[in-house]
């Protein structure tokens, strides 16, 4: 399982967590489980689509809107 970094911009703040997991949409899926407010994010980012950054190796990135303020998530693995 490869250690992923993932970035969360939302509301104006900046909010980092780690996760080791076998892909980008699994990570963001494992920092899904749970009832506060950044998990439903990372619950909205689960169910959207995980990009790769074209030209970027190892780096994705997710969008989705939850209770009207857009979040973007930025995933890099960050070792294997």
């Amino acid at each position: 399982m490869a250690r992923f970094t993932l970035i969360l911009e939302f509301r104006g703040g900046t909010y980092i967590r780690q996760v080791r997991a076998v892909s980008p949409q699994r990570a963001l899926r494992g920092l899904a489980a749970g009832a506060d407010a950044k998990t439903r994010v990372f619950r909205a980012l689960a169910d959207a689509k995980v990009v790769a950054i074209e030209g970027i190796t190892d780096c994705w990135c997710s969008s989705a809107s939850h209770g009207g303020q857009f979040a973007l998530v930025n995933i890099v693995r960050t070792t294997e």
